[in-house]
């Protein structure tokens, strides 16, 4: 393995010259840096970076910590954002996978402040509250997909109020006056927050709110597990007299089941009903046919601008320091919305 040494005896200069070209030095002159790092592109050296972390009070390492967010395939575009972003910082990332559990969370947080990590993301698979209390370590800490109720810490969220706006704004456009919903659990902060985007669509565009048209599609347990009931609801709403034209979703799986109750009555998307979801799983948005028009999740963002955010906690990247980031929700146009005459 090429050391150190041996890069500084191919450039003829000493090893902490090669060490101040390696950590960008200013003081080493521009023909020098430059003849050292073509040594060191040449002979394939890698810093050890083990090595240079004993000897900084922190390292180059950013730790991530997610619930259930590294192993979910739908939520992972946060571990890819955060990757991109630290790449940019020419970092790298220690990722730490709690599965909700308590216990094993202290246990990350130790092992952040062994490893001397520069700073953490934490991550949820779901928008949510959350309270870390005072954990032992004392760099920058900056919540993703999350928040804390006390303000504790910076956080990026999806703008989920306006991704429901987003939703009804776009039926709206397209002549439809008749709109259900088949909503998340209603205990979830999303659904509140959708909720209220949709309603202010409704009135600007001199909608009646009709409570009777809005339906959970999935059931809270007492045990905290849900239930997926969105298939007997659409069923309730698309039996109506006067059923609706178009119906939102509180996410892609609920559209699904949207899909599976329209044809069950012999009811054609779109042409006899518009769906539109939300979060944009391509999984199910390009394989249900017609492919699905949703508001995407911007999971990569999120991961991205948290790294940002972060490097302004801890002194590194200039700029303000704000509470929250809201993150917009995209909308995605495929083929299950069709317009009205």
């Amino acid at each position: 393995m090429v050391t150190i040494k041996d890069v500084a005896r191919e450039a003829g200069v000493s090893p902490k010259t090669v060490s101040r070209v390696v950590n960008d030095d200013p003081a080493v002159n521009g023909k020098t840096r430059e003849a050292v790092a073509e040594i060191i592109r040449r002979m394939h050296y890698v810093p050890d970076h083990a090595a240079r972390m004993m000897r900084m009070s922190h390292s180059s390492v950013v730790g991530l910590m997610t619930d259930a967010v590294a192993t979910t395939p739908y939520s992972v575009d946060i571990v890819r954002g955060t990757q991109a972003g630290l790449r940019e910082q020419s970092r790298t990332m220690l990722i730490a996978n709690t599965d909700g559990d308590p216990g094993q969370e202290q246990e990350y947080w130790r092992m952040f402040r062994a490893h001397k990590v520069a700073g953490v993301v934490y991550a949820t698979m779901y928008h949510r509250p959350v309270d870390l209390g005072a954990p032992d370590f004392e760099r920058g800490i900056v919540l993703a997909n999350c928040y804390s109720a006390r303000r504790s810490h910076s956080s990026v969220v999806p703008d989920d109020e306006g991704g429901g706006y987003t939703q009804a704004r776009h039926l709206i456009e397209l002549g439809h006056r008749r709109i259900g919903i088949v909503s998340l659990s209603p205990v979830l902060r999303a659904t509140v927050l959708r909720g209220a985007g949709y309603r202010t669509a409704f009135a600007e565009g001199g909608l009646f709110y009709d409570p009777a048209l809005e339906i959970p599609g999935f059931i809270t347990r007492p045990d905290g597990g849900e239930d997926l009931v969105a298939y007997d609801a659409a069923l309730g709403l698309l039996r109506r007299a006067d059923r609706p034209t178009a119906i939102i979703c509180g996410n892609d799986q609920i559209a699904v089941q949207i899909y599976a109750a329209a044809a069950a009555l012999g009811l054609s998307v779109p042409d006899d009903l518009s769906v539109i979801g939300f979060d944009d799983m391509a999984v199910i948005t390009r394989t249900l046919k017609p492919m699905l028009t949703s508001v995407a999740l911007p999971y990569f963002e999120i991961g991205r601008i948290a790294v940002d955010i972060l490097g302004r906690v801890n002194g590194e990247i200039d700029g303000p320091v704000v509470p929250q980031v809201l993150v917009p929700c995209p909308l995605v146009v495929r083929q299950s919305c069709r317009q009205l005459v």
